[in-house]
């Protein structure tokens, strides 16, 4: 086996003062597509470093082989799973599912746009989600970051800009995050073979 989908933080990851500069101009179907992705090997990358240490286990395991039918393969089944082991929060995944949601209606419509109703709709609760989850991240009342992203909640129906500048937001935010949880995460262990198991 080996790892064939891009390394996160050697291949992606662009460093974090860089990530908005160089998402930034990209197209929006691209942005969504390409933001979707990145946040998908990085949270592929981030749950083989939880997993045991068996490469040949977890690399098919979490579809890092290039095969998407693994059953931790898709972003979908990687946001579970990083729930699941404890590398994100439920409020976490609740906000990669609509980035996942953002993704699935751009590659799969042929005309579709910010502005466009499904789109809004997605945005719109991506938003709702954003403002509890980074008045958390960053220790701040909901009140005021709402207040803060109000402007942009307010356009994100009439101006294209103001859904891709939330993505751009919380994707940037997302791979700050990332990249500084990448070295605090710790590998889950063989709990059978801790002396107090069940077998002594």
């Amino acid at each position: 086996m080996a790892w064939k989908i891009e390394r996160w933080l050697a291949e992606v990851f662009p460093g974090e003062e860089q990530v908005y500069l160089e998402y930034r101009n990209l197209p929006p179907r691209e942005l969504v597509i390409v933001s979707a992705a990145v946040l998908d090997s990085a949270l592929a990358e981030l749950l083989s470093l939880r997993l045991m240490d068996l490469p040949k286990e977890a690399e098919p395991f979490l579809g890092v082989d290039g095969d998407g039918r693994a059953p931790v393969g898709s972003f979908g089944a990687r946001i579970q799973a990083a729930l699941l082991v404890g590398i994100i929060v439920p409020e976490d995944a609740a906000l990669l599912r609509q980035i996942k949601s953002l993704r699935n209606l751009f590659a799969h419509r042929a005309r579709v746009d910010f502005v466009h109703p499904s789109a809004v709709k997605i945005t719109q609760e991506l938003c709702r989600l954003w403002i509890k989850r980074s008045a958390a991240l960053f220790n701040q009342s909901e009140e005021f970051i709402g207040t803060t992203l109000q402007e942009i909640k307010d356009n994100l129906s009439k101006d294209e800009a103001a859904g891709i500048g939330l993505l751009l937001a919380i994707f940037s935010v997302y791979q700050a995050y990332f990249h500084r949880m990448h070295g605090r995460i710790e590998r889950l262990g063989n709990a059978l073979s801790k002396p107090d198991s069940v077998l002594n």
